[in-house]
């Protein structure tokens, strides 16, 4: 009895001493960074921007890409420099596609040591989900002792989902990259990848350069990519796609080009030609190209199947000048049941599923609901959780006032995906129907639901605040701050930006349609430019900087 008392007292007083030797460490370390703190350049004020593809990207010119170099950051820096003289501000675009508010802080880490920011702007959180939970703290959670243990075993889980900045193997990327099937079929498309065996030692790192791309990594994912090409003689497609939405359009049809010329019997380099010419609006060149395509089709590897996605190309193309009678011609000769398709299935998106979002996206334009939302739903079941075709379905039925049908569509995409962008879709469209009262206790469960909300902006305010940066917290536009409040409560040294109604003014101009799979609304580069103004009032108004005239 008296050794466990003695065994019992030694451990409290063990507990007790560490917990001293922890206050004290921890009061010492935050006075050495304090005072370790650097000043920020005379002349010039740093920002950095975190946060999801929202902050990432934004529709390009055409209305066809999703860019960084429309992007609100990129934005915002032209819009300070030119609203004052006093200071020079730089922007640094942190956003990542495909990214959650954990691997967000990863590479914050990093990205405050490079760039030593004086100010960090934060929206972020949107494509958190249940999954990506932090471990819980019990009661005694105010003990330093414990809160050191948690710090440690959060930063494990941190580092498990670790954004790379090397270039990385297929076996070092982080255990949620946030790659799927899905994405990865939306844009490898070579036939050759299915045909040719010697080509599946490049599928790891066509995963990786896709990571890379999604991480807003282009250089890097671009170096891996021209390796492939040289090793492997695939990744043309992918490849296009970085340089496109590196605002490089030139030279991602240059290449595709090469493909051509390299492989004329790999036909889906043709059709990717024609994606290509028509988001540049090159209606004529994207005519003859086609044409071409058509001519060679016989001599083609699957012919019967590059035939189909040549008539899903053509009805676009149609589609896109008006002609609508031609559009639903040619998608009526459509043949999905090509031999060998299931060949494919690991490469290239379901055709079933590419032609009946064609139909949908056809009768939508045209007008007739009820075909629309026929076809999209079956495009829907065949690739549950495809964002765009929800979309779109969503959008048809608004069209014909069916709140009921689309909110039951709304929480089928919650459920699958279980993210915060699905709980404020869900929001938004009880805004459009005057149910404002039903939204707050819908985001109250999203953040009990996904407890990595608050725990990661917890983690945000302390690192800001250790390194005295200023912290500037933002709300998704067209949703309050009462909202954003619940995790991402008012604190000391943490302002707030307001944009509930920063898009009032014309909502249908300023989102971009998601055509991007699994994305939360992204925003038209109109739109980015007016978030940008929005957060330059802000920022300018933080610096107590004189505006020009």
């Amino acid at each position: 009895m008296k050794r466990l008392l003695s065994l019992a007292l030694g451990v409290v007083f063990t507990l007790v001493l560490l917990e001293v030797i922890v206050a004290v460490s921890q009061w010492g370390f935050v006075r050495y960074q304090d005072q370790a703190a650097a000043p920020p350049t005379e002349g010039e004020v740093r920002i950095l921007a975190i946060g999801e593809s929202t902050t990432a990207v934004a529709g390009d010119a055409t209305g066809e890409l999703l860019t960084p170099h429309t992007s609100y950051p990129a934005q915002l820096e032209r819009i300070l420099n030119e609203r004052q003289q006093q200071v020079t501000f730089r922007v640094l675009n942190n956003g990542m596609m495909g990214g959650t508010s954990i691997s967000t802080l990863v590479r914050l880490e990093d990205s405050i040591q490079q760039f030593e920011p004086d100010l960090i702007i934060a929206m972020m959180g949107i494509k958190d989900t249940p999954k990506d939970s932090l471990p819980a703290v019990s009661w005694f959670s105010s003990l330093r002792t414990v809160q050191l243990a948690s710090w440690l075993y959060e930063s494990a889980t941190l580092r498990r989902n670790e954004v790379l900045y090397d270039l990385p193997s297929l076996d070092s990327l982080p255990d949620d990259r946030m790659i799927s099937k899905t994405q990865l079929r939306k844009y490898l498309r070579e036939i050759r990848l299915a045909t040719d065996p010697a080509t599946q030692a490049a599928m790891g790192s066509l995963e990786v350069a896709t990571y890379l791309w999604f991480i807003q990594r282009h250089s890097q994912a671009e170096e891996v990519l021209r390796g492939v090409i040289a090793e492997h003689e695939v990744g043309y497609n992918l490849l296009a796609r970085v340089l496109a939405t590196d605002d490089r359009p030139e030279e991602a049809r240059a290449l595709i080009g090469e493909a051509i010329e390299r492989h004329p019997e790999d036909g889906i380099y043709r059709v990717a030609l024609v994606e290509l010419l028509l988001e540049a609006g090159a209606i004529d060149e994207a005519e003859a190209a086609l044409a071409e395509a058509r001519a060679a089709e016989a001599d083609f590897l699957a012919p019967e199947y590059v035939r189909c996605f040549l008539g899903l190309t053509e009805a676009r193309l149609a589609r896109e000048t008006g002609d609508y009678p031609r559009a639903l011609e040619v998608l009526e000769a459509v043949d999905t049941e090509t031999p060998g398709r299931r060949l494919y299935k690991n490469y290239f998106p379901p055709t079933v599923m590419l032609l009946d979002a064609e139909f949908g996206t056809l009768y939508y334009r045209m007008g007739e609901w009820d075909k629309a939302e026929r076809h999209l739903r079956h495009a829907v079941k065949v690739q549950p959780g495809h964002h765009a075709n929800m979309w779109l379905l969503g959008e048809v039925y608004r069209q014909n006032g069916k709140f009921e049908e689309e909110e039951a569509l709304r929480r089928e995409i919650l459920s699958y995906k279980g993210r915060l962008g699905e709980y404020y879709e869900l929001a938004r469209l009880f805004q459009l129907y005057g149910q404002d009262e039903r939204i707050p206790a819908l985001i109250d469960d999203a953040v009990d639901n996904i407890p990595t909300l608050t725990e990661s902006y917890r983690r945000l305010y302390e690192q800001a605040h250790r390194r005295r940066i200023r912290l500037v917290v933002m709300q998704y536009p067209s949703f309050g701050l009462e909202l954003l409040h619940k995790y991402a409560p008012e604190a000391d040294g943490v302002s707030f930006i307001d944009n509930e109604h920063v898009f009032d003014a014309a909502p249908n101009d300023y989102f971009y349609e998601p055509g991007f799979p699994h994305s939360f609304t992204h925003y038209t580069e109109e739109g980015a430019a007016v978030l940008a103004e929005h957060v330059a009032d802000h920022i300018l108004a933080l610096y107590t900087l004189r505006t020009e005239p």
